[in-house]
Formats: structure tokens, sequence, C-alpha cells
């Protein structure tokens, strides 16, 4: 009789995630892993086989909840537009909240992984699309509610939203003045007019 699983496998997969975030796919090590999710190295081979699947079960799971979080703020009631702001300003905030300096898994991911695994890559451009949807779709509602003009091209209003978001992602874990973030954030809104 198989002995039961000792660990809940999301919460192995958020811990794993933190470790690959502050350290990077290649540099965390077997060590950093069994450390940041307290199991032992025969748990986290049965469970997960090796360190790309156990990377992969952390990237979806953290990119799945960090899209929830998304679309919480995206589609809060009221003004499709402050909605828009809210989810720019709100990632500042969290971010400086926690040092900031560890960044995003899906930024960390990109620029490390973005071209040298095609799974992985693969995964990433998906993120960034379900993202850019979601954006897309607040735009449209904002250009409903008459916050945008209707003659702008809410897909490539969307795309550029991204941008920002991959910029704001970036320049935060170099621990710039807020200020000078929350300028940034106007001058984007200042396209959705």
């Amino acid at each position: 009789m198989a002995r039961p699983r000792e660990f809940e496998v999301d919460q192995a997969l958020r811990d794993a995630a933190e470790v690959f975030r502050t350290k990077g796919y290649h540099a965390a090590s077997l060590e950093d892993l069994t450390q940041g999710t307290g199991l032992a190295k025969g748990s986290l081979y049965k469970a997960f086989h090796d360190k790309k699947s156990l990377f992969l079960g952390a990237f979806v799971l953290y990119a799945t909840e960090n899209r929830q979080r998304f679309v919480e703020t995206l589609e809060a009631p009221g003004s499709p537009k402050q909605a828009i702001r809210a989810t720019l300003v709100g990632y500042v905030e969290r971010a400086r909240a926690t040092g900031g300096s560890a960044g995003c898994l899906i930024t960390n991911t990109a620029v490390e992984l973005g071209v040298g695994d095609a799974e992985i890559a693969a995964e990433v451009r998906l993120s960034f699309q379900r993202r850019t949807a979601l954006l897309e779709a607040a735009v449209r509602r904002a250009q409903g509610a008459g916050e945008v003009a209707a003659s702008k091209d809410a897909r490539a209003l969307a795309e550029f939203l991204e941008l920002v978001v991959q910029g704001l992602r970036v320049l935060v874990k170099t621990n710039p003045d807020e200020a000078a973030l929350l300028r940034a954030i106007e001058v984007a809104m200042g396209a959705l007019v």
C-alpha cells in the first residue's frame, strides 16, 4: 500500500515559486528548494520528478493566482478606467511592501528562460496573452462607459498597458522612488482618453 502524501501540493508549489522568484531557475539549488518547501529531497522528486517539472508546476500556479488577483481588481465594481489604474498602482504598492527586489516570477522567467526553453517560453507567452486579454476587456468596458474613446484601438491599448505592467515589474526590482512609478502610471493612464 502506498504511503499517503504528507504535504499539500499547492503549498509546496507556492513555496517553490518563492524560491524560484528570488533565486532564479538556474541558481535555485536542490538544497534551496528543500529548505524553501520544507520537503525532503525524496518527497520533491517523488511528487514532481525533476526540477523543471517542479518549476513548471510552480510557475503555472503562480501565474493562475496572479491572474486571479488581476481579475479581482480589473473587474471591481465602479469605473473601469479607475480599475485599470488601481491594478497598476496595486502592483507597485504590493511590490514595494514586500521589498520588491525579487520581482515577479513571470517577468523574471521571461528574462532568464524566455528563449532558452520552448516549453517555459510558451507558458510565459500564455501568461502575457491572458493578462493582455483581461486588459483589453477592461479597456472595452471603459469604452462602453464613455471613459475611453470608442475610436481607440482597445487591443493596442491593452498591449501598451501590458508593456507598462512589465516595465513596472522590472523597475520595482531596482527600488526606485515610488513617486516616479506613480507618475509613470499617470502618464500611461493618459493614453486612455
